[in-house]
């Protein structure tokens, strides 16, 4: 909730759609950072971030990363429908039991009018709360671990995996590691799309 791996950062960048964003478990920000750094010149976002524990919230404001930030739940997302052109939902799943996903799922697509994102962990790493920057948090806790064939029943337009895959030796799995575009089941990451129009895109890490 407070961190996502670099490795995330050309796909999510580069399949923005829009110009209102909102950031899902915003931790300490990074998406609304990277949101703003990187908005053409002539784009004016507009950037809302939102996660359920408050020191977090109450560090970025201020800060001017967000336009906008709150406590909230993201299963009970506080926003009208249709309110952001993208949500970004990146290594939130993870932390919700198994039956609360899907719930999770249809919050986004009730919020989002043209694309949300989702991230998650394929490999065995369960584990309770976190210590953070702003204090322990007890929702760092990763409470269910979605295997591929499990992530595609979520109904994304579009998955592939990311970061090493789940081969040994270590080093044969970093250097195939962009084969996870194309056979995201052996990737430690998946990287799930939904486009409102249905069409899947290219999905650039340049």
């Amino acid at each position: 909730m407070s961190t996502s791996p670099l490795i995330f950062d050309p796909y999510v960048l580069n399949n923005l759609q829009g110009t209102s964003f909102l950031d899902v478990g915003c931790g300490h920000g990074k998406w609304g950072y990277l949101l703003k750094k990187y908005a053409p010149p002539s784009q004016e976002r507009y950037i809302v971030g939102i996660d359920v524990f408050e020191p977090h919230v109450q560090s970025l404001q201020g800060q001017g990363i967000y336009d906008e930030v709150r406590v909230g739940d993201a299963i009970a997302l506080p926003f009208a429908d249709k309110s952001f052109d993208t949500i970004i939902a990146c290594e939130v799943i993870e932390h919700l039991p198994a039956e609360k996903g899907a719930t999770l799922i249809r919050e986004l697509r009730r919020v989002a009018r043209q694309c949300y994102i989702v991230s998650t962990p394929t490999f065995p790493c369960l584990r309770g709360g976190n210590e953070t920057l702003d204090g322990f948090n007890p929702h760092e806790a990763h409470k269910y671990i979605y295997s591929y064939n499990e992530f595609r029943t979520l109904e994304f337009t579009q998955i592939i995996g990311v970061g090493h895959l789940k081969l040994r030796p270590w080093k044969l799995a970093v250097a195939l590691s962009s084969v996870g575009v194309y056979l995201p089941h052996l990737s430690r990451y998946l990287l799930g799309f939904w486009f409102s129009d249905g069409q899947k895109r290219i999905l650039a890490a340049e």
